[in-house]
């Protein structure tokens, strides 16, 4: 029988004094983000690729200022099914899912 990976019982955005997300997983266990990383490591196909083409690329990369300093606040954060959640940014990018396991993993890299 497989066991169910951790799921957050309390999600708490500290915005924007600190910059920081705090979740409380129903294991215990609680995980702290600082939204710059949270953006840094967006996980939708636009920002991949991005991050994608500047690491494996020997080309010039031109980048927007969109791609140079992406905003870092806040404005609006929803749940995605019970799998997922999904920020608005102050400068409107809301693409990126971040699914509670890619949550997980990152806040267990920082502890």
């Amino acid at each position: 029988m497989a066991t169910m990976a951790p799921t957050p019982i309390h999600i708490a955005l500290d915005h924007p004094e600190s910059g920081r997300l705090t979740i409380f997983w129903d294991d215990g266990s609680e995980s702290e983000y600082l939204l710059a990383d949270l953006r840094k490591t967006c996980p939708c196909a636009t920002c991949r690729d991005l991050r994608d083409q500047l690491t494996t690329s020997s080309e010039l990369t031109l980048l927007t200022n969109h791609a140079i300093d992406p905003s870092t606040e806040v404005i609006h954060m929803e749940t995605v099914g019970r799998y997922a959640i999904q920020f608005t940014w102050k400068d409107g990018h809301n693409t990126g899912i971040y699914t509670y396991e890619f949550l997980r993993e990152a806040g267990q890299k920082k502890q």
